[in-house]
């Protein structure tokens, strides 16, 4: 393929100078098209983009506490969301990776805010996206490999684990980008561009349509509509999207009964409890907490009971959200440096969410991005761009079987120890839940349970 330029001309259509960057959906990190993705192909694998950048991906660093970097963030936006909501599932790691795509076309005061707010330099935390991605992609290779080499015998044991984090970025169609940022995307997305007419209302219709169905195929169909109508107009310039999915069984059904659970609300209801022993405990001053390993022992579910309130845990895990000897960080490094007995009880959930971020990262300090003072120039000089909205939305359901959670973020922009003793973990009201992956510690998706019965 030949290099394609570093900047593509616009055409003058007399719309305003500033430029929106509008938001987009989360997404596993891979390349991304407009076409219907092929049997062949995985997730965010549909067609050449329009523009790309003719460097090597860079290589993935190792895993092991590569997660540590997402924490902060984590942290501090599961500790913002609104807690009206009876549940919620959210993927602050998909807004993260999202926003550092725009981050590496940042500059000045509204890149110093963005680094402040993901808890990174830019560059260090596209260094962590691309080693996510890889260390996601490679989820149940092993226990994949295993049973290729088992002579072809039946296995029934369960079905392999699967992970995925991919991006996608469209821009609008004639405009310049610069060269250092379609360099980083291939650095450290794998990732080039793909090409919309943002002006014209069926092109934009139809660049939608197409952006929702990559979504949906990322996602493994649980996210239809990251993009709902209206969401683009003819200000917009760009669209980057990131999307999340995981899938994994538990080594075997865990067993279930119907059961009481107090709400939120302190009604008593019945719904399916499940239970199982694990082989890990944690515990602190605002906490109990044991995890569920998955077929393949690379993914986790951390359920945690609070030893006050939901509230009291999401506070000091947003206040102690640098220090990693507390707080999440210290919940997730206690889990997998733990051993010992538990008996858990708790309820299957399935649950949804979706949200705008914009606030959220505004009162966390990523001001100047939302406005008339965002510098974008790294992106492209043809026209000044700032983020109009970060929306989010996210999938989880756990049962007897096993779990699987997807999540999407799009931003888009237009023209302007060991105990030995058995431990019991009864999770019979509200409680908080963490999937993360085991060698990064990365959380993936969390939140939290008031009510199980109420369902998506």
């Amino acid at each position: 393929m030949n290099s394609p330029p570093s900047r593509r001309p616009v055409p003058r259509r007399g719309h305003p100078r500033r430029a929106v960057l509008a938001a987009g959906a989360a997404l596993p990190l891979a390349s991304v098209g407009l076409a219907a993705c092929s049997d062949e192909t995985g997730p965010g694998e549909i067609g050449e983009p329009d523009l790309a950048a003719e460097v090597p991906r860079a290589d993935p660093g190792p895993a092991d506490g590569t997660g540590a970097l997402t924490v902060p963030f984590t942290a501090r936006l599961v500790g913002a969301v609104d807690r009206a909501a009876v549940n919620t599932v959210c993927s602050p790691l998909s807004a993260q990776v999202a926003l550092t795509m725009a981050g590496l076309g940042a500059a000045g005061d509204t890149r110093a805010q963005m680094e402040e707010v993901l808890g990174g330099s830019i560059d260090e935390l596209a260094a962590t996206a691309n080693t996510l991605s890889s260390v996601l992609a490679a989820v149940g290779d092993q226990d994949r490999e295993e049973r290729e080499q088992d002579d072809g015998d039946e296995d029934d044991g369960p079905e392999p684990a699967v992970a995925s984090l991919v991006n996608g970025t469209w821009l609008q169609e004639g405009l310049a980008v610069e060269e250092d940022f379609l360099d980083a995307l291939a650095t450290h997305f794998g990732s080039g561009i793909y090409e919309v007419d943002f002006t014209d209302a069926g092109a934009r219709e139809k660049g939608r349509e197409r952006v929702n169905d990559w979504v949906a195929d990322a996602t493994n169909g649980l996210i239809e509509e990251l993009l709902a109508e209206g969401v683009l107009d003819d200000s917009t310039r760009l669209v980057l999207v990131n999307a999340l999915h995981l899938k994994a069984a538990w080594p075997q059904p865990l067993s279930s009964a119907d059961g009481p659970f107090t709400t939120d609300a302190g009604e008593e209801v019945s719904t399916e409890m499940l239970s199982g022993t694990t082989s890990v405990w944690y515990e602190d001053d605002l906490c109990r907490a044991t995890s569920l390993d998955t077929e393949g022992n690379d993914l986790a579910l951390a359920l945690v009971q609070p030893v006050e309130d939901l509230a009291s845990v999401l506070d000091a895990w947003a206040d102690a959200a640098d220090d990693p000897g507390v707080g999440l960080g210290a919940l997730l490094d206690g889990l997998e440096e733990s051993s010992g007995t538990t008996e858990l009880t708790f309820p299957g959930f399935d649950i949804d969410w979706d949200a705008s971020l914009t606030e959220i990262l505004e009162g966390l300090g990523m001001a100047d991005a939302f406005t008339d003072a965002a510098d974008f120039s790294g992106i492209t000089t043809e026209e000044d761009l700032l983020i109009s909205a970060v929306v989010q939305k996210a999938v989880i359901t756990v049962d007897k079987e096993g779990m699987e959670a997807a999540a999407a973020t799009a931003v888009g922009a237009g023209a302007m120890a060991a105990p030995s003793d058995v431990h019991e973990l009864v999770l019979d009201s509200p409680f908080l839940f963490v999937a993360y992956e085991k060698a990064s510690r990365a959380p993936l998706v969390l939140g939290w349970i008031g009510d199980p019965t109420q369902t998506r």
